[in-house]
């Protein structure tokens, strides 16, 4: 099953990604590969990027690095707004708030759907 979906709604001016369970290394190789296929195509600073993380499990302390590193490209991106949207689980919460506020992503904004 592929872990991830990545949609351009040009509609919304937004870039829709799903994410679901968790990443091994092929599947963030591949992950990175289309999401830079899906910005290319769009002008970001006119863009939302919005996650949905509500299928998402709770990192492992492995993976905590290499998603940290998917941060670091949402930001250099340059969005306009990127929402991560989860289901009610405080450690993911907590666990996607770290991690933007140490890649200094400031247009970040976490929502519970």
């Amino acid at each position: 099953m592929k872990k991830y979906d990545i949609n351009i709604v040009n509609d919304k001016n937004t870039i829709e990604i799903e994410v679901r369970g968790s990443f091994e290394e092929e599947d963030v190789q591949n992950f990175v590969r289309d999401y830079q296929s899906a910005v290319s195509a769009v002008n970001v600073e006119d863009f939302t990027l919005e996650v949905d993380c509500t299928n998402m499990d709770i990192l492992r302390q492995e993976m905590i690095p290499q998603l940290e590193n998917s941060f670091k490209m949402y930001k250099e991106s340059g969005f306009n707004i990127v929402q991560f949207n989860t289901k009610s689980n405080a450690i993911l919460k907590l666990q996607l708030h770290r991690l933007a506020r140490n890649v200094g992503m400031k247009n970040a904004k976490i929502v519970e759907v």
